[in-house]
């Protein structure tokens, strides 16, 4: 795809916002062609449907599991709107997914968590504004459900941001009590990150676990850059591709959905509960190349789907 340039793909998004209708500009499917990939998991393979979050205008957060239970495959993508990738290589890589549930895995799909954000080319779902201090939040913040690290005993913060977040985070706390997950994989694109992808592991078995390694080497044989040393804008350390540690040294706290399916211990009700603690938690993070080279960007996240079956048999040793 010829690479447009940054302002002009900004202006695109902001007339298409202005007239309500979808962003196009980078290539990406439409919601309904998206929602209709992913709803032949229901309708040809006998999933079941659920509705996480409805908004008032139509659009909702839909989620798809297997009716077998047990111990599970979490498949997380689209949690940012400008990160388009994920949800478009899960809607290409349905029948994977089927064939992963045949075989016995229970499987858990939550691929467009933002589609408000996603139509409109917005970070956040309640503006367009991508700098968080300016108003905007994610859906996926779990701060609410997650200890305060100088007091255990409470959340780090009273409520969550948006009705969007708190459906999100209570429809996944509670799903994890039957579908406890044992490998999570967050689909994600850095549109600031232009030298490579690299990858969060935030599970127990962080910069080692061997999933993580799979991803990286799925990820190599694409075209997309990766960076294999070095470190996040954040300061977080590197190591072959694999961010397992913070800045200081200390198991990553992003107050995400992902450090959520991770957490030990989690904060319910008021109360201290067990969290779901999965122990694999693969966030992919590869560049967005400024709104350019979708089908470069989806083909790496499809490559990564595709060792789905080798991913969950590392997950088991």
């Amino acid at each position: 795809m010829r690479r447009l340039p940054t302002l002009l793909l900004a202006g695109l998004a902001l007339a298409a916002c202005r007239h309500g209708l979808p962003y196009r500009a980078d290539g990406r499917a439409e919601l309904a062609d998206l929602h209709a990939r992913y709803r032949e998991l229901a309708g040809r393979h006998g999933w079941i449907e659920e509705t996480v979050f409805a908004y008032p205008q139509g659009e909702r957060i839909l989620a798809w599991r297997t009716k077998q239970e047990g111990e599970a495959l979490w498949l997380i993508a689209g949690i940012h709107g400008e990160e388009p990738a994920g949800p478009n290589a899960v809607a290409r890589s349905v029948d994977r997914l089927a064939e992963l549930a045949a075989a016995g895995v229970p499987v858990v799909l939550l691929p467009l968590c933002n589609p408000r954000g996603y139509a409109a080319n917005w970070r956040y779902p309640n503006t367009s504004q991508r700098d968080w201090r300016k108003g905007g939040y994610s859906v996926g913040d779990a701060e609410h459900l997650l200890p305060d690290p100088k007091d255990p005993a409470r959340a780090r913060t009273p409520r969550p941001p948006g009705p969007e977040t708190a459906a999100l985070t209570t429809f996944a706390l509670g799903l994890a009590q039957r579908y406890p997950p044992r490998l999570a994989l967050d689909l994600h694109e850095d549109e600031l990150s232009t030298e490579g992808g690299y990858l969060y592991s935030q599970g127990a078995r962080g910069k080692d676990d061997p999933a993580a390694r799979e991803v990286i080497a799925a990820l190599r044989g694409s075209e997309i850059p990766l960076r294999l040393s070095g470190k996040t804008r954040f300061g977080e350390p590197i190591v072959d591709g694999v961010v397992g540690l913070d800045e200081q040294g200390a198991p990553i706290q992003d107050g995400s959905i992902d450090e959520l399916l991770a957490a030990r211990e989690v904060i319910a009700g008021g109360v201290r509960a067990a969290g779901p603690g999965s122990p694999s938690v693969i966030v992919v993070e590869t560049p967005a190349f400024a709104g350019s080279r979708l089908e470069s960007r989806v083909d790496a996240h499809r490559r990564v789907l595709d060792r789905l079956g080798e991913l969950w048999r590392l997950s088991r040793n």
